[in-house]
């Protein structure tokens, strides 16, 4: 039994207006963009953002105008008083709602205030009533220093990924050395404790003295816990900041990378970005620290000049002992870093790839080969992780050596010094205990060499990963969309990386707008390369492509996918609810549109009849479901974003006749209007629904034509070949 249409809504979805307004919390965004002569992308913006983000916050619209070229700014300020040499700039009502202050007539005393969420309209304030209606919040708005444009696919560049949020945090950092210098001053406390001790209060019974010695060095270890405590804080602050720029930025170069550029794999560029880890917490350990000690050894050093004179050459001369320790174990540390990134890569790859095909590994006994690749990637860590602790353990304990060896030097040659008079036991004391404290920090830097260098390691992968060619920009610069679906190839080529012959090779067609045209072909004859191509998943080795009548490269991609939706033929689906897989690509979509498009692509019965309905979870990449499910979940998903174009790539192999049959007559339906449709198909059922067939062989174009006319070439060409 056919089930009708969700009551309401027509057979198909209607394409929205692409001229249409804005959407409301993007009003303000998008005036500010034209006011700054700034090309605005409603799509590319929320491309570029987190799904959910507040665009009426300070800080969503001081990230959403960095995509524009432009930098936000809040200042708490009255409305009134603002000068009008900044404007225009963004005012606060009371209920958080925005609009425009764009001009002040002095004259009059009049603030002209445009409000964008109401049409732009215009409205003269005076100045107390300007005072009523808007908060005592003001977001400056400037333009950047304009940058020359880098083409698309262009590589994200520099370092500043990383170090650019790390010197943002430069107060911080000013306020880490300054605590850094308290509490190595506050270390002289204890050794001038204990010498005056040995020199005063013992020889003399002064309990007095001992009494306010007592309570002066308590402060100081009070203030030195306080130090630290504080200064472990303001580490985890700078952390924390740097780990959320930091990561995303990523994430983000991980979407944006270009599909072609993706070396490893999404395991390897997963296990890069979990390697992010290891920097972030070598930044924040106790290794840090202590190279951050390492700045005031010259301190204790003099220090010890001043209290015990010529013994100070004994942890003086021990410091170049210790760093050539160090710098010995350097060499084959940095190698068994580098070795040791490599095989946590390798382990991870093994680790997904088993887990992600688990069906496939158990359906085919291939447990023993993926075991066998485990234990031989583990095998490989634990002997890097052996040489790792030698040579570690040989810095460390070298370092720990020395150590002990100054310690006793310092009493052997101190004992001297006594007996002739020229130091005091307190002063041997107090030598002993300063002399560790020069050589704790290069102790600790020796036992931590093999986490700097991993850190190393992994920055150098996370570099290679940053430095991947992007399909989009830092800044968005076009404000082009696909308005009628028109297409065409113009001697396009194509050639996988590693391939020897191309996937397309000069392929030359035209697609007209709401044209509905079937790509047949058999397997490998490039008919998913050209929908890749045309959703600008690829880039043309050679040849143009045209959508609208401007090149492809022209538009941002997230407005060109806005416009020409790709179906593939494997359905990706993700870990949560049947609504969540269906909005992922339109997170506003009401329940309505989603019944909808899940009507069209023929999976109204099955969503109405399960009790949970759109809330039902789909389990790990949608398992729960079949085949043919998937795939309805999947073309539903594309109907929903009302792209003026559409690409279906196998749309109804997984289907059974009857959902195939229930799907066609709906896409018909839908082919029906202004839009262009791709059907690419070995199915004749599918493929009917087109009035222009065109056949691709070997990456070449064979036929091209009406479809009557293309199918008595192939009958008469099969013929021709049975009767050879």
């Amino acid at each position: 039994m056919t089930r009708e249409a969700p009551p309401g809504l027509a057979g198909t979805i209607g394409r929205q207006e692409v001229a249409a307004a804005v959407s409301s919390d993007m009003a303000v965004i998008a005036w500010l963009a034209k006011a700054h002569q700034r090309p605005f992308s409603e799509s590319g913006l929320r491309a570029a953002l987190p799904a959910g983000t507040d665009l009426a916050s300070p800080e969503g619209m001081s990230r959403a105008l960095g995509l524009l070229g432009l930098k936000a700014r809040l200042v708490s300020e009255r409305p009134v008083s603002i000068d009008p040499a900044v404007l225009p700039c963004v005012l606060v009502r009371p209920d958080g709602s925005q609009a425009i202050l764009a001009g002040v007539d002095a004259k009059r005393r009049l603030f002209t205030v445009i409000d964008p969420l109401a049409g732009n309209l215009e409205v003269e304030f005076k100045r107390r009533a300007l005072r009523r209606a808007f908060a005592d919040r003001v977001i400056l708005v400037s333009g950047q220093e304009d940058r020359p444009a880098a083409p698309h696919g262009t590589q994200a560049g520099g370092r500043d990924w990383f170090w650019g949020p790390v010197r943002e945090c430069w107060p911080a950092w000013g306020q880490i050395l300054v605590a850094a210098l308290c509490l190595n001053l506050l270390t002289f406390a204890l050794p001038i404790f204990v010498m005056n001790v040995y020199d005063r209060v013992i020889p003399n019974a002064a309990f007095v003295t001992l009494s306010t010695l007592a309570v002066g060095v308590a402060i100081a270890l009070a203030f030195d816990v306080a130090l630290r405590t504080l200064r472990a804080g303001i580490l985890e602050r700078i952390g924390r900041r740097v780990d959320l720029k930091v990561g995303s930025a990523l994430f983000q170069q991980c979407m944006s990378a270009r599909l072609m550029a993706r070396a490893g794999g999404a395991a390897g560029m997963a296990n890069a970005v979990r390697d992010f880890e290891s920097v972030r917490d070598f930044f924040g350990s106790a290794s840090f620290v202590a190279l951050i000690d390492l700045m005031f050894i010259g301190l204790f050093i003099t220090g010890l000049f001043l209290v015990v004179g010529p013994l100070a050459w004994v942890p003086l001369l021990a410091v170049p002992v210790v760093l050539a320790l160090a710098l010995i174990a350097q060499v084959p540390l940095r190698r068994s870093a580098a070795r040791a990134q490599q095989l946590a890569t390798r382990r991870h790859i093994v680790l997904v790839e088993a887990l992600l095909g688990i069906e496939a590994v158990k359906s085919l006994n291939g447990e023993p080969v993926m075991q066998r690749e485990w234990e031989n990637a583990i095998a490989a860590a634990a002997r890097i992780s052996g040489k790792t602790r030698f040579w570690s353990g040989l810095a460390t304990n070298g370092a720990l050596l020395v150590q002990q060896v100054v310690s006793v030097g310092i009493i052997v040659w101190g004992v001297y010094l006594v007996t002739q008079g020229q130091i005091t036991v307190g002063a041997l004391v107090a030598a002993n205990i300063l002399s560790g404290r020069v050589l704790a920090p290069l102790t600790a830097v020796a036992q931590t060499i093999f986490r700097a260098h991993y850190a190393r390691s992994a920055m150098q992968a996370l570099n290679q990963l940053m430095e991947m060619p992007r399909e989009r920009e830092e800044t968005i610069r076009t404000d082009l969309r696909v308005r009628r679906g028109a297409l065409n190839f113009r001697d396009v080529t194509y050639r996988y990386p590693g391939a020897q012959h191309p996937a397309l090779d000069q392929v030359s067609f035209e697609i007209a707008p709401g044209e509905v045209v079937a790509l047949l072909g058999r397997v490998g004859s490039g008919k998913s390369t050209t929908g890749k191509l045309m959703n600008g998943l690829l880039v043309p080795e050679s040849g143009t492509i045209l959508v609208d009548g401007h090149a492809l490269a022209q538009y941002d991609p997230a407005e060109l996918r806005d416009g020409i939706g790709y179906l593939t033929q494997d359905s990706e689906l993700f870990t949560g609810s049947l609504r969540e897989n269906m909005t992922i690509g339109r997170p506003r979509a009401s329940d309505d549109e989603i019944r909808q498009a899940l009507y069209l692509a023929g999976m109204d019965e099955f969503v109405a009849a399960n009790p949970e309905g759109l809330d039902m979870f789909l389990g790990e990449k949608g398992h729960s479901l079949s085949g043919g499910q998937r795939q309805g979940v999947a073309l539903a998903r594309l109907l929903l974003r009302n792209t003026p174009v559409l690409f279906l790539d196998e749309p109804t192999n997984a289907m059974d006749q009857t959902m195939e049959a229930a799907v066609i007559g709906r896409i018909q339906k839908l082919a029906q209007g202004e839009r262009t449709v791709i059907l690419c198909t070995h199915r004749m059922s599918l493929a009917n629904l087109a009035d222009r067939f065109i056949v691709l062989d070997k990456g070449r174009k064979l036929l091209d034509g009406p479809k009557q006319d293309v199918l008595n070439a192939l009958r008469n060409a099969q013929l021709r070949k049975a009767e050879g």
